[in-house]
């Protein structure tokens, strides 16, 4: 079948259109191809005068006469009109009924052919606007609009012109008078407050910043000028960025704080450690991320709970990080609060939710890896929250948890181990693994939980590995392999695939 205009027309746009828009802008294609169509400036008035039924297909008619007409057809300022027409009125940034997504996936097509096809470069506010598109988890929004709104916002702001673009216009003049009274942790100027009281809160937080309701793309801009900047950039404008940090996670919706968290630690993996600590800003951000491990049922409901709570571990581990090697003081001291104040009392408090658990048990892999030999001084503990996980007949009924803690056990064997070889450490573990284990065997013989036997090999293939782990303790020397160990194989014949070493 021979390829006809519109094959060849379309053809260009697949990186710029989904199939969804492509398949849309075939069944109008037939209006768009007919001598007498309508030209640029009827669709461009028909932009700013159509409803929402009509945007989509509006949008769809300029994209393919921009991708159709030659480069000089159009001057600049008929390019800029274009460009401002096109934010206005076709860049949604709204989610809920409607096909928005669609149409701001449309507008950034047609800004992209402008800026690529016709070598227009576009203004400040039309950029401000592209950074609003550039996550695809927003509603309002594509994978592919946010991908070619990154690769134009990449190709068109370089070097120098990038750094004012963030500075000035993201920071300065957008968001700054929106976050103006955000928190009273730091100053006017963005600085750490000498008088701000712990667990200090504004009153009235969100009558007194409407930018939700208003500016409901400030967190996906904030998000691109962070993951833009550089380590330069952040070192010397540190203060521009504070209060909306703190305004995001400060923020009374947990899903604004989550994302202002994730947005945080993205920023502290960036800052420069000297900043971090001589400045103050770690000590605020550390303040404001610790409540947050707290938020567990039935305070907080389980589902935004166990959203929140990976990212805050994720700030505190990242500041931790930040104060140097594993024997500075100051690092130890933040990581021990983090597993004492966070992870310990957090399971303590909500031990009956599996899924809390398994984020708990992901944060203390992170932790104790952090903490090295340092894990000692929190041996006991550790293995007693371990094997109240691990031991509990009903554990293997969600698999991922369970996991999850032999994995944890893991770091603390690879990192407390000359302790580990004392003080019955290694027969408890034993003990543990071994219970865990036989629970594991129970649910393959008979499927009372009904757990997938993916889920429940998975779970056995991760004993097995912890098993080597503590069997590499004594395998150059005999004395330390624990003197029960075959009595116990001897009573229990199921163990003996996870100790084969022993039997050898």
């Amino acid at each position: 079948m021979p390829e006809t205009a519109s094959d060849l027309a379309f053809g260009g746009l697949d990186g710029l259109l989904s199939p969804r828009n492509i398949a849309r802008l075939y069944k109008v294609s037939d209006n768009l191809e007919h001598p007498n169509g309508r030209t640029l400036d009827d669709k461009l008035s028909s932009l700013v005068t159509s409803n929402n039924d009509d945007l989509l297909d509006t949008a769809l008619a300029i994209v393919s006469h921009l991708s159709s007409i030659g480069d000089a057809e159009l001057n600049d300022p008929e390019l800029e009109s274009i460009a401002r027409i096109i934010c206005d009125r076709a860049i949604r940034l709204e989610g809920g009924k409607g096909d928005f997504e669609l149409v701001t996936e449309a507008a950034v097509a047609s800004l992209s052919i402008i800026c690529l096809r016709h070598s227009l470069t576009l203004n400040q506010q039309n950029f401000l606007k592209l950074t609003a598109v550039t996550d695809p988890e927003d509603p309002w929004t594509t994978a592919i609009a946010a991908k070619s709104a990154s690769k134009l916002l990449a190709d068109e702001l370089v070097g120098q012109k990038l750094t004012e673009f963030i500075v000035s216009t993201v920071l300065q003049d957008f968001l700054k008078p929106l976050f103006v009274r955000s928190s009273s942790r730091i100053t006017a100027s963005g600085r750490p407050s000498q008088y701000a009281a712990v667990n200090d809160r504004l009153p009235s937080f969100t009558e007194e910043q409407p930018w939700k309701s208003q500016v409901t793309w400030v967190e996906a801009t904030m998000q691109w000028a962070v993951c833009m900047s550089t380590e330069l950039l952040i070192q010397d404008h540190w203060p521009l960025f504070m209060p909306v940090l703190l305004g995001l996670v400060e923020h009374e919706s947990i899903e604004v704080k989550t994302r202002g968290l994730n947005i945080l630690t993205l920023f502290v993996g960036k800052c420069p450690d000297k900043v971090l600590q001589n400045t103050g800003i770690g000590r605020v951000f550390a303040d404001v991320a610790f409540p947050l491990l707290l938020s567990l049922p039935s305070v907080t409901p389980e589902v935004q709970s166990i959203s929140i709570l990976a990212p805050a571990y994720d700030v505190l581990i990242k500041l931790a990080e930040s104060t140097g090697s594993s024997d500075n003081t100051g690092r130890r001291r933040l990581l021990d609060k983090i597993l004492r104040d966070g992870i310990l009392a957090g399971h303590f408090h909500a031990s009956q939710h599996t899924r809390i658990i398994q984020i708990l048990m992901q944060q203390t892999t992170a932790v104790v890896n952090s903490l090295g030999i340092y894990t000692t001084k929190h041996l006991t503990p550790l293995l007693s929250m371990i094997s109240s996980i691990m031991t509990d007949p009903f554990a293997v009924s969600y698999p991922p948890t369970v996991i999850a803690a032999t994995q944890a056990l893991d770091a603390i064997i690879a990192n407390a181990w000359p302790r580990i070889q004392e003080g019955g450490h290694m027969e408890n573990i034993i003990r543990i693994i071994s219970l865990c284990w036989l629970s594991a065997s129970e649910e393959v013989e008979h499927n009372v939980a009904e757990v997938s036997e993916h889920d429940v090999k998975g779970l056995t293939w991760q004993l097995k590995h912890t098993a080597k782990i503590l069997e590499a303790l004594w395998v150059q020397n005999a004395s330390r392999r624990p003197t029960k160990l075959d009595e116990v194989l001897e009573q229990e014949p199921r163990l003996a695939k996870l100790f084969p070493l022993a039997l050898a």
